[in-house]
């Protein structure tokens, strides 16, 4: 019979070896999360603060609302790259984060997913997506059934939202296996706007302006994950919506009102190098452009004549390593280019041709106890240059600024269940314009599975 030392030396090792494990079979980076939440930038625009019709665009970057450490607080407050790839591999789950812009104000956003196997392949899910940002607020429901065989797969999936014309309608299918994930889908954007509109009609009091789609829009988005061998592995995902043309104006007088013309397409790739189950390394390249043009109808404003193009390039690199069993070490770095420009067909309004270019990026080192207790610290980055068109948007977000802060964590993980963190930021850069010292926010979040 064990001595009671050496059952607790076997139960030490043991705890900390099924850490490793878990740790290493997380210890991956993703390009999903972020390319599922710029597709429904332009897939879900009535989220957009202002509506559908917004003059802003579809990407929604310049808010009068966002300071110029908006940025650097997305960072803090959202989830780090190798939570986000555990997440996309959770059937079954909820998660919630939040963080301080302001004295007054958090910035939100929580996920629920869920699937139930309903017999001979068939599987319902569903995906609720909420997000409380300056730029956009949404609650989005998408309800989806698939069929699966040994491999292949085809769904169809519907979005549930309050307003109607919005609702989406798409059909997809691919293939899946341990090495492998295609993807391929199409939707109808805005599916029932026309039903709604143009058939059904809305009386005026209710809307006091009309859609009519000249030139319906579809969606198309590929994404793939492949392993090569033992050690590469590579994530891709591409999309783009046809060309489309929308009518907008006002029901009790329709020469009042605008033609929207917009296109929209995104790209991102990741490549991965296993250099050991314990350090990895890779690289990332994301990129999306959007343009809207608008021309007035006969009765309507030179404010509502203009072209206006929105992009953002970024590319960089990130180390993940396990260099101990209970300690972890994640750092990414990346450039990132966003030019901005809107010419007015009339005279004398200000045209915008604005473009910054940044060095963004964090670097973290984490401690786990066999227990579940965890602790963090991180140095994070968002060091922006104007380099054309200064003051040209909203003036917090243009200002050339070099962000830097420590952020600290402390949180508790209940058997990879149930994990919450608590974080507290400490700045590094002097604020302008405010009294809180060191001080640079708080923030939070959970997640859970099952």
């Amino acid at each position: 019979m064990p001595s009671p030392i050496l059952a607790l030396l076997i139960t030490v090792t043991a705890s900390t070896s099924t850490l490793a494990q878990q740790d290493t079979a997380s210890l991956h980076a993703t390009i999903r999360t972020w390319a599922d939440e710029t597709w429904l930038l332009a897939l879900d625009r009535s989220a957009a603060r202002g509506g559908r019709l917004n003059s802003r665009g579809t990407l929604q970057r310049f808010h009068a609302e966002i300071d110029a450490e908006y940025e650097l607080d997305r960072i803090s407050a959202g989830f780090g790259i190798t939570e986000e790839y555990r997440w996309e591999r959770i059937a079954n789950g909820a998660r919630y984060w939040a963080g301080s812009i302001n004295y007054e104000h958090l910035i939100t956003g929580a996920d629920l997913k869920a699937s139930v196997p309903i017999g001979r392949g068939w599987t319902s899910s569903i995906r609720i997506t909420h997000q409380d940002l300056p730029p956009l607020f949404r609650n989005r429901i998408g309800v989806r059934f698939r069929k699966d065989w040994r491999g292949p797969f085809v769904y169809v999936e519907g979005s549930l939202l309050a307003y109607k014309p919005e609702n989406d309608v798409s059909i997809g299918g691919g293939w899946a296996s341990p090495t492998r994930r295609l993807v391929v889908s199409l939707s109808v954007v805005d599916a029932f706007s026309d039903i709604v509109y143009q058939v059904l009609g809305v009386w005026p009091g209710f809307a006091d302006t009309a859609l009519d789609y000249e030139r319906q829009p579809l969606a198309l988005r590929t994404s793939v994950e492949q392993s090569v061998g033992r050690r590469l592995r590579i994530e891709a995902d591409a999309g783009f919506f046809t060309p489309s043309r929308v009518r907008a104006y006002r029901q009790l007088s329709p020469s009042e009102g605008f033609r929207q013309e917009e296109t929209f397409a995104q790209a991102a790739g990741l490549i991965e190098w296993s250099a050991a189950p314990t350090l990895r390394a890779g690289a990332m390249a994301r990129y999306v452009r959007a343009t809207t043009r608008r021309t007035p109808l006969p009765l309507d404003t030179a404010l509502n004549d203009f072209r206006l193009t929105e992009q953002t390039t970024s590319a960089g690199a990130f180390l993940l390593a396990i260099p101990a069993p209970r300690w972890r070490l994640e750092a990414w770095g990346a450039r990132v280019a966003r030019p901005e420009r809107r010419d007015y067909a009339a005279a004398g309004l200000a045209d915008t041709d604005y473009r910054d270019a940044t060095w963004t990026g964090q670097a973290l080192v984490g401690y786990r106890a066999p227990g579940g207790f965890k602790l963090n610290g991180s140095l994070e980055w968002d060091l922006r240059n104007v380099t054309r068109g200064d003051g040209q948007v909203p003036v917090q977000e243009s200002l050339a600024r070099h962000n830097t802060r420590v952020k600290l964590d402390v949180g508790w993980t209940v058997r990879d269940r149930f994990d919450v963190l608590l974080g507290y930021r400490v700045d590094l850069d002097g604020d302008l314009y405010t009294d809180h010292g060191r001080f640079d926010g708080a923030h939070g979040r959970f997640v859970m599975s099952w």
